[in-house]
């Protein structure tokens, strides 16, 4: 047979409205057993109940409210309220309200009480399958893990509101006092201000050679002047091979005389050079 159970997280908003009901799990088919013999020493055991004759089927439901959680059987056809079985909430254990038998994980015995009168009684419940059974136990498993939680919450609350309060304790202060020098430690300043200057320095330099000018560049100078067509080797014995002499004989043959200009005057012997002609040597 399939589970017709249904299990929900118990999450317990806080922020619901009060008396607002959330079903956390149900199952369509528990079994009531009314009475039961009494406990034993070791605790209830299933197999002293007629497990075969049932007192009746009903509808189980954990319902929660708020932080509290009650154990709901309900009329599988009607729906009415048969009993309930509320679960402590104020750190009792709940075994005192759900308590499983010792020889079956798919029995238990319930604690219900009535509301007008108070009365409580002790009766049995039973799970056909194996899943719901398990569903049931995890659901008071999620219920029991959420008031830890809620109690270790609280428990923080109420420590840090006597701290903040100075009570059983002094006053957190978390202000820095006067007078209190934090020292800085910065690496890299040094090796900063070292490529600063490098920097500062070369950029002095070239402002230097901007302000003096093109003559503060050292340059090489420009390469002599060449003649646009090729000057023929012409040595003769007795004669000194002159770069300027040959440049300016190829510039008088290339470029003639337009009548624009002095006119060659032939040079007189009185006109020579009193140092005399260097061109040749005379063996003395």
């Amino acid at each position: 047979m399939a589970s017709k159970s249904r299990l929900a997280k118990v999450s317990l908003p806080t922020d619901a409205e009060p008396g607002a009901e959330l079903v956390q799990w149900s199952c369509k088919e528990g079994y009531v057993y009314v009475p039961i013999p009494p406990a034993g020493s070791a605790g209830h055991r299933a197999d002293k109940w007629d497990v075969d004759k049932w007192f009746k089927a009903l509808k189980v439901e954990l319902v929660a409210s708020g932080d509290d959680m009650t154990v709901r059987l309900n009329d599988q056809q009607t729906g009415e309220l048969f009993a309930e079985c509320p679960l402590p909430s104020d750190g009792t254990p709940l075994t005192t309200a759900v308590e499983p038998v010792v020889d079956s994980s798919r029995y238990f015995v319930l604690r219900v009480v009535d509301k007008d009168t108070g009365k409580h009684a002790f009766i049995g419940l039973g799970f056909r399958e194996r899943n719901d059974a398990s569903g049931f136990t995890t659901g008071l498993d999620e219920y029991r893990k959420y008031l830890r939680r809620k109690q270790e919450a609280d428990a923080m609350r109420a420590d840090y509101e006597r701290q903040e309060s100075g009570e059983h304790g002094t006053h957190r202060d978390y202000s820095l006092k006067e007078n209190i020098v934090i020292p800085l430690k910065i690496g890299n300043v040094k090796r900063q201000d070292a490529g600063d200057a490098c920097s500062g320095s070369s950029g002095s330099k070239a402002a230097d050679i901007v302000v003096q000018g093109v003559g503060a560049l050292k340059l090489a100078p420009p390469p002599p002047p060449t003649s646009q067509g090729p000057i023929p080797n012409m040595q003769t014995e007795g004669a000194v091979d002159s770069p300027t002499a040959s440049a300016a004989a190829a510039l008088d043959t290339s470029v003639p005389s337009q009548g624009m200009g002095p006119t060659s005057v032939p040079v007189g012997q009185d006109d020579v050079d009193e140092w005399g002609d260097f061109t040749g040597s005379s063996a003395t």
